[in-house]
Parts: C-alpha cells; structure tokens; sequence
C-alpha cells in the first residue's frame, strides 16, 4: 500500500498566536464531530488478526425443507459455500513539524494539543469509513408515493427510491415502518436495534419526543449517543453519506483496526524540531449475511 506522507509544517507563522505577552488561563474547546463507530461497529474479529491483512467470513448457502414421501427417493442437495473477506487496506496518517526554539517560547504545550488534534483525525476518518457501508443494506425505506403528507401506507421497503422528508409530524410514521420492515425481514429483537442518524433528522424526534424526556443535548460526549426513541438507541453523527441513515442490529458493519492510532516523535536531520507523526492501519466491511438485518433510509430533514 503506498501512503502519500504530507509533512504539516508548525512554524512561526503559524504558531505566532501562541507566543503571547500577555496569556488566557483557558483556551476555547475545539468543535468536534461525535464519533459513533466505537459504538455500534462490530469489532470481534480485531483480536484474530495479529498477523497478515485479511479476515476470511466463509459461509454455506441457505437450504430448503421439502417434502418427504415415504418410499419415495430423497432428493439430495449439494451444499455450497461462500467467502467473503474484510481486507485491512486503509493506512492514514497526520504529520506535523515542531520546531524546539518555538516549543520553548510558547506557554502552552501545543505538542499536546498537536497530539490530541491527530488522534481525534485518525478516529474521524475511521468513523467516516465505516458509515459508508450504512448504504449497503439489502433493503431500505424510501418515499414511494407522491401522496402528501407522508404516511406509513407512502413508505415502502425497496432497493431505490426517493428519501423521505422526515418532520415532527411524520416522523414516528418513519420509525413505526423501520420497525415493521425489521420484523417482516426477521430481524431479531435482543434489545440491540439502533438508529444512526443525522442531527436534523434528530430535531424531527426531539420535537415530538420532549415529552417522553427524549434529548440530544449531550450526544458529543457519549459516542453521538443521544438517548431512546421508540425501541431504537439513537446515535447522532455527522459523517453519514448524504441523506443516509442506518435502522437495526448493532454490530452489522465490521471494523478491524490493526494499528491503533498511536504518535510517534521522530529527530529531523539539520533541524531543531521534530516530526510528529500519528498513524493507523484498518479495514472496514458489510458482509452479505448481515446486509438483511439494518435498513438504508433514505431521510431529508
């Protein structure tokens, strides 16, 4: 796999701010997108690959029950199987350089800030990675009707259609189908169904759902989790494919992430700073057996 490393250069120029005369005891928290992968990924197959790049998930066709006749010869059927593989092919990295005369004339540790930014950097384009598969179920709901309002009876359960426009007023039409498609699709329901969705289709819910105490007020600091909505654990995030949003099991989209993010601090020739080089090396997956257990809905909010 060949990376294209670009070294972000921390310079005077850049840093400038951060030489004061006069300094604040309290700098402004940075805006962050909540990450919900950690949460709703499955990653159970991260601790079998200590060696090598591929995760092979072989699996045997479904078969059918038949009659049976007695006396009669018993048709026999050849079973076949199936492997999918989850390869880990994604390496990224966040570089940057410190100069030492510069560290040593800022009052605050901007290596430490430069470290958290990275990390934070690495964990998004994870994120965004495994939301991409949130368009990769089997099936999903889309609005098939040029009928308005929206209704349950104008929401279909089909492969392509156009995305629903989601408001407080029909938004539990929304979820009451999501809820149905599971079941006709023989979803199981151990407690574990969720919702990733966007925060303006959360607005929708937390309109009509501020009476049953529904809030997304802290979702940033919990994984985008942002409470219970109808049976379903709502996850907010910000890296969902445009208009995409994710109805059922937990742990339906696997992530393998090989190399944790991790820093390295490395010397740099004739230069007085260094190199601050954070890494890591995953791979993501929807596999076919588990594409029928989440629903694509399509919503515009």
């Amino acid at each position: 796999m060949a990376t294209t490393l670009a070294k972000n250069n921390v310079s005077r120029a850049h840093i400038s701010a951060m030489v004061p005369s006069f300094w604040s005891d309290l700098m402004q928290v940075p805006l962050r997108k909540s990450l919900v992968a950690a949460a709703v990924a499955n990653t159970r197959f991260e601790s079998k690959l200590s060696k090598g790049d591929t995760i092979h998930f072989p699996y045997l066709s479904e078969t059918n029950a038949a009659d049976y006749t007695p006396g009669a010869a018993i048709t026999i059927n050849n079973a076949s199987a199936t492997d999918e593989s989850l390869v880990v092919d994604k390496a990224k990295v966040v570089a940057n350089y410190v100069d030492d005369v510069e560290a040593m004339q800022a009052n605050y540790s901007y290596q430490l800030d430069i470290a958290d930014n990275a990390g934070y950097k690495l964990k998004d384009a994870i994120d965004t990675e495994v939301l991409t598969h949130v368009s990769a179920a089997a099936s999903g709901l889309y609005y098939s009707s040029s009928a308005a309002p929206i209704t349950h009876a104008a929401i279909a359960t089909v492969t392509a259609g156009a995305a629903i426009t989601a408001t407080s007023a029909n938004i539990i039409e929304v979820f009451a189908s999501a809820r149905k498609a599971l079941r006709k699709q023989n979803v199981e329901e151990a407690g574990d169904w969720c919702v990733i969705t966007t925060p303006d289709v959360a607005m929708a819910m937390e309109i009509v759902g501020t009476e049953k105490g529904f809030s997304v007020a802290d979702a940033t600091l919990r994984n985008g989790f942002a409470g219970k909505f109808l049976g379903f654990e709502i996850y907010i995030s910000n890296n969902l494919p445009a208009n995409y949003n994710y109805f059922g099991r937990k742990g339906m989209i696997h992530l393998v992430v090989q190399a944790p993010p991790k820093m390295q601090i490395k010397d740099v020739s004739n230069l007085l700073g260094k190199n601050l080089i954070a890494s890591t090396v995953y791979g993501t997956k929807a596999f076919t057996r588990y594409k029928s257990r989440f629903l694509t809905v399509k919503i515009t909010a």
